[in-house]
């Protein structure tokens, strides 16, 4: 199925080149990508990671065309020249100067811009390697939990020496076949099994580490480690209602190294509860509500305030027994859209509110009076009992 999908991304794309001069020019790059023209670097890289990840032709191959789009307005105001440009004089003077510091050549793939922030997909090769995960926990408030969250994750990681492009030599010049293995990588030995008995091994070269070749010089940046320490900061946009252990999956931005592809970054999210907050189970919210003896007898009606300021109203009429519940339907935790058909499309779960019902301490003439009230006769008519 995914094969399909490919090939008809594949078809759209080629579509989606043939009329994007037109497009180009009847869509503004601010407007495409849903951000105001005073948006900051981060506005702009979160909305496209935002928006490319709804309409990856993988999915969705009817939308290349406007992944091309979105591809095409992000290359432009995610570079500073280039938004300067296009803010001063338009689409194709930036396409123009783009084409300049590409030294003529048309812009990259789109989906080579989509592997930058997710890795992997369409085109990752199936037989290279993958370098390990990269995990976080993620610990936010029962209110972030409710209404939703974007954070930005310190993220350090190792990354291709951009001097040697990773293979640890100063220069090209200074990266020799390995005399020792003649460049296999491998070595024939001679080993004793026992008096008498002998037999050739296969091993890595020595002298090589089993590469082939050998480094002359150094890369000056890396000192012939290959990879540099990177620090950089991922986005994590968690959404109303995250279900607790929900992952968010960074593709392709966990560790590099040469000859392998970058794993992935997992972000597991959890909730911390606070004195007084609502408890959750599932999308389900959990409330212990303190009332009074009057209102236990008699009724009350108490307006509260969810995280996210709206109000609703729970009302009693009638005696409340301690630990009775009562269930408020739909205002639970939201229901994230791709948990919604599990749900029966319910878009919220319910609150179940348990009461509790305080007994004031009661002392002299008002202990008397409560008695009174109820028909108790004073323990002291039975003192000589």
């Amino acid at each position: 199925m995914l094969a399909l999908l490919r090939c008809a991304w594949a078809l759209a794309l080629v579509c989606a080149v043939c009329v994007a001069p037109i497009v180009a020019a009847a869509r503004d790059y601010y407007e495409v990508l849903g951000v105001r023209r005073t948006a900051s670097d981060r506005e702009i890289k979160t909305s496209y990671r935002k928006i490319a990840r709804a309409i990856h032709p993988d999915k969705h191959p009817d939308k290349a065309t406007e992944f091309m789009e979105l591809s095409e307005a992000y290359q432009v105001l995610s570079d500073p020249e280039l938004r300067s440009v296009y803010d001063r004089h338009g689409a194709e003077a930036a396409q123009q100067r783009q084409a300049q510091n590409n030294n003529g050549q048309r812009p990259g793939d789109p989906m080579d811009l989509f592997r930058q922030f997710f890795g992997g997909g369409a085109g990752a090769s199936d037989e290279t390697p993958k370098g390990p995960r990269q995990t976080y926990n993620a610990e936010l408030s029962m209110s972030d939990i409710y209404v939703g969250r974007v954070f930005a994750l310190e993220h350090i990681r190792p990354v291709v020496c951009p001097d040697c492009y990773g293979s640890g030599a100063h220069s090209p010049q200074d990266i020799h076949t390995c005399s020792a293995c003649q460049g296999q990588g491998v070595q024939i030995m001679r080993q004793q099994l026992m008096p008498g008995f002998a037999t050739n091994v296969q091993v890595a070269c020595p002298t090589c580490g089993g590469k082939g070749k050998t480094i002359k010089k150094a890369c000056r940046r890396c000192r012939g480690d290959k990879t540099v320490m990177e620090r950089t900061e991922i986005d994590v946009d968690v959404e109303a209602g995250a279900r607790e252990g929900a992952e968010y999956v960074f593709e392709g931005l966990g560790q590099q190294a040469p000859d392998i592809d970058p794993g992935d970054v997992v972000v597991t999210i959890s909730s911390k509860t606070e004195p007084g907050d609502f408890r959750r189970v599932g999308h389900n919210l959990y409330y212990t509500l303190p009332i009074s003896l009057p209102e236990a007898l008699f009724g009350f009606t108490k307006e509260m305030r969810h995280y996210d300021g709206h109000t609703f109203t729970v009302r009693r009429t009638q005696p409340t027994q301690p630990h009775a519940v009562d269930r408020i339907p739909d205002e639970g935790l939201p229901i994230p859209e791709g948990e919604r058909d599990d749900a029966q499309g319910r878009t919220a779960g319910d609150l179940f509110i348990t009461y509790e019902v305080v007994i004031p301490q009661l002392t002299g003439k008002r202990r008397d009076e409560v008695m009174r009230a109820f028909g108790v006769e004073h323990e002291a008519a039975h003192a000589d009992l």
